[in-house]
């Protein structure tokens, strides 16, 4: 499991942060509506914990709101880059990141001396490990947060989704990357195999970098509600888009918020 994370994530950082920067044009509006959704539970500021943080997105959109947040990753080179954005935008003060897995957050967080009133696990970063694993990530989140603490699972693949939408082969541009995908999902497992190969366009040729592959495992929304009940979490809410607080329907992603039980 570790070998192929550390393939996607450390090896083609550099394909994979042209990728985040593109998530960049609508954090700020996911940061618009986590806040409104917040304020309703009456949490106006306070320490947020991000999950698989990338370079840094939701960190530093929500410290541009006020909240003070730590964010952890297993990629080097996402989290400095994520640091020098945190200089970027001013709020170097405010958030702090971490390299590390976050199955040990306990290890990885051991600096930590205040607990959470927020936690945030965004953009499908969920379905990488067995879900028994992911339950026990959950429970250290909820052993790190304060009693009224919310949970965000944010812009997430799920199986209704994909049974409407699955197709065999697609591709995507990001700058000067072709990215071809190959895609295999089994519905009676729930699981999603995935090859994703590279190429740089050299004018009207593409010029091969690299292969990966990876699995993932799809939650419905009825299994990941009850992982996180297992976990100390109670699910409360979903929306299809996070920045509009649009209702969740099987053609939306899965934006799902949770209150610490």
């Amino acid at each position: 499991m570790g070998a192929w994370i550390s393939k996607l994530f450390i090896e083609h950082a550099d394909i994979f942060l042209k990728i985040m920067n593109q998530r960049w044009l609508w954090a700020k509006e996911s940061a618009s509506g986590m806040v409104r959704i917040l304020n309703d539970f009456g949490i106006l500021s306070g320490n947020l914990l991000d999950l698989c943080c990338g370079n840094g997105r939701i960190s530093i959109c929500m410290a541009l709101k006020g909240f003070k947040a730590v964010g952890v990753d297993i990629s080097k080179p996402f989290i400095e880059d994520a640091k020098r954005k945190a200089e970027e935008y001013g709020v170097s003060s405010l958030v702090k990141f971490v390299e590390g897995d976050v199955r040990r957050l306990k290890e990885v967080l051991r600096d930590a001396h205040e607990s959470f009133d927020v936690v945030v696990n965004a953009w499908t970063s969920i379905g990488y490990f067995p879900p028994e694993e992911e339950l026990e990530i959950f429970r250290q989140t909820r052993k790190l947060s304060k009693e009224n603490a919310v949970l965000f699972i944010l812009e997430t693949m799920h199986t209704d989704w994909l049974s409407l939408k699955f197709v065999p082969y697609g591709y995507f541009e990001t700058d000067d990357i072709v990215t071809l995908e190959s895609r295999k999902y089994d519905p009676t497992a729930s699981k999603l195999e995935t090859t994703w190969t590279f190429y740089r366009k050299n004018g009207e040729n593409l010029e091969f970098i690299d292969r990966a592959e990876f699995e993932l495992h799809v939650y419905s929304l009825q299994e990941l509600s009850a992982l996180l009940r297992r976990a100390g979490w109670e699910p409360v809410a979903t929306y299809g888009n996070i920045a509009t607080l649009q209702p969740m329907n099987p053609l939306t992603s899965l934006n799902l918020v949770a209150r610490a039980k």
